[in-house]
């Protein structure tokens, strides 16, 4: 009985058949390394970035929620006017070191956990802000004074990377300067304010 031998491809003369020598896959690697190195740092500052997105959203959003409340005319029980205001303060909500505490955050991503009821409370309501899924920011109001003397300072406070360090923005508005107790049009932004955005 005959075994027949697997058919083998001839090389050319003069051409041997090789793979990677090991000075070419050092290169390699080195290439690779030299591009991580300045790839990793720079897809990480983007992330952080974006997700300082969230911050400058949710104070736009309370910034709009408080306009509309220092612009609507209010009465109380016998009809008497109350000049154009703010809604008082509430602290850091949701309430907790940051959102990388094991209090808010069940599922250790570094996210505060989504809580429904945590915005339950009337200066939220008064603007219409809350959060229903998971978010990086703490946020916070606060209010005072009446008609051209109203000031207001919306909050936010993230910790992005866990490390103790917290990104912070804040936004103030104004009263409107030709505010009467017959109607208040609008309010000012006297300016944003931003401390470690990217921590």
């Amino acid at each position: 009985m005959r075994t027949r031998l697997p058919q083998t491809r001839p090389v050319a003369p003069g051409r041997a058949a090789r793979g990677f020598t090991l000075l070419e896959l050092m290169v390699s690697v080195a290439i690779i390394a030299i591009l991580a190195t300045v790839a990793v740092p720079q897809f990480t500052h983007h992330m952080r970035m974006a997700r300082t997105a969230e911050a400058t959203l949710m104070l736009d959003v309370m910034k709009k929620g408080a306009t509309i409340y220092y612009s609507s005319p209010r009465t109380l029980t016998d009809g008497t006017r109350v000049p154009c205001q703010f809604p008082p303060g509430v602290g850091i909500t949701p309430i907790a070191a940051s959102c990388c505490d094991s209090t808010v955050d069940k599922d250790a991503d570094g996210r505060c956990d989504e809580d429904p009821h945590a915005f339950d409370v009337p200066v939220w309501e008064a603007l219409g802000f809350g959060l229903a899924a998971q978010h990086y920011y703490q946020y916070a109001f606060q209010g005072s004074g009446t008609l051209s003397a109203a000031n207001a300072t919306m909050s936010a406070y993230g910790d992005q990377d866990c490390d103790g360090v917290m990104a912070t923005f804040h936004l103030v508005l104004e009263g409107d300067p030709a505010a009467t107790m017959s109607g208040c049009d609008s309010t000012t932004s006297a300016g944003f304010f931003h401390d470690f955005e990217t921590e």
